[in-house]
């Protein structure tokens, strides 16, 4: 196995100082090419732990089993430089989402110029693994999320992710210029996943999903299949539109939640409350609209009203999802 950090764009930023897009590679015998990607929003930084965990792991692993490795793995921690120096979710000087200028163009300005690069390295490869974080509002919990788009070729590989759900979501207009729209639309699958929070790292989230990659890569066939790996933990819910709810404030104030993330709840079972800083009083009750699993909780406690609070996927009594009004 060989090991590399290799450059894929360089540019020279206005005072001494030059910007560099890079990604680590590690290369066994022939055979299928994988990639992990982060570091798209400067203010999301648990894909970087995740990098940080497989990239131990393989040079680990190029120690002991060098020849366990069929293949070629592609880590790319920081999409994202300037972001990440700064803590900004969006590309600093520009004031625009990264994610939002894919597919890029090469002699365009500064966030295009790193969308072309992104999309040139990784078009063509068998699976790519693009880490995103919540906001700093909300804590999910480690989650792909599918555009219906692509069911067909992402789900089945979702499902050896060891993630707790699948979420399929409709065609918007505005994901059409994110990554994974990009290469999935290039035929290089692409599966979004989202977990944690803004500005935080869980490590229990990336030990959960860094699991569930190398086990992805095993069943690709990088990973030899003798290679003995940890245990899946985790089997997903799948949701969609139909069977998702979301709550959402009705008056502004401080959210004080009751229950904890992940959690089983029933038709009407109280959440938490919406309290008065200035008064000792509650201002409203919230409670959920179905009997599901509680997969989104707000983290930051101050709402508006109209804030999201929570996300709750029906479930059937077996525990699988099903709409709320199905029969």
């Amino acid at each position: 196995m060989q090991s590399q950090l290799e450059t894929l764009l360089t540019l020279e930023l206005p005072y001494r100082e030059r910007l560099t897009l890079q990604r680590r590679v590690f290369q066994g015998a022939p055979g299928p090419r994988v990639a992990v990607v982060s570091g798209i929003h400067g203010d999301e930084l648990e894909g970087l732990y995740v990098t940080h965990r497989l990239a131990q792991w393989l040079e680990q692993l190029g120690r002991e089993k060098p020849d366990a490795l069929s293949g070629r793995v592609e880590l790319y921690p920081a999409m994202n430089p300037l972001g990440l120096d700064t803590l900004e979710r969006f590309v600093p000087t520009h004031g625009v989402d990264l994610n939002r200028n894919f597919p890029g163009h090469d002699s365009g300005l500064l966030p295009q110029r790193l969308a072309d690069a992104a999309v040139q390295a990784l078009v063509g490869a068998d699976l790519v693994v693009d880490i995103h974080a919540s906001n700093i509002y909300l804590r999910e919990i480690p989650q792909v999320r599918i555009s219906e788009a692509f069911a067909v070729t992402l789900v089945p590989l979702a499902q050896a992710m060891n993630l707790d759900v699948i979420w399929l979501h409709g065609a918007l207009t505005v994901l059409e210029a994110t990554l994974a729209h990009s290469l999935n639309s290039r035929q290089t699958p692409c599966l979004v996943v989202e977990m944690g929070v803004g500005m935080r790292v869980t490590p229990a989230y990336s030990e959960q999903l860094v699991t569930g990659i190398l086990r992805t890569w095993q069943e690709l066939g990088v990973l030899a299949a003798g290679l003995e790996l940890p245990p899946a933990t985790h089997s997903p819910l799948v949701a969609d539109d139909s069977n998702v709810r979301y709550l959402n404030a009705d008056t502004s104030g401080l959210f004080i939640p009751e229950i904890e993330h992940w959690t089983a709840v029933e038709r009407e079972q109280l959440l938490g409350r919406i309290v008065s800083p200035y008064q000792g009083e509650t201002l409203s009750e919230v409670r959920s609209p179905a009997r599901g699993i509680l997969f989104t909780l707000r983290e930051y406690p101050l709402v508006y009203e109209g804030s999201l609070m929570a996300r709750i996927v029906d479930v059937m009594v077996d525990g699988s999802a099903e709409p709320e009004n199905s029969t």
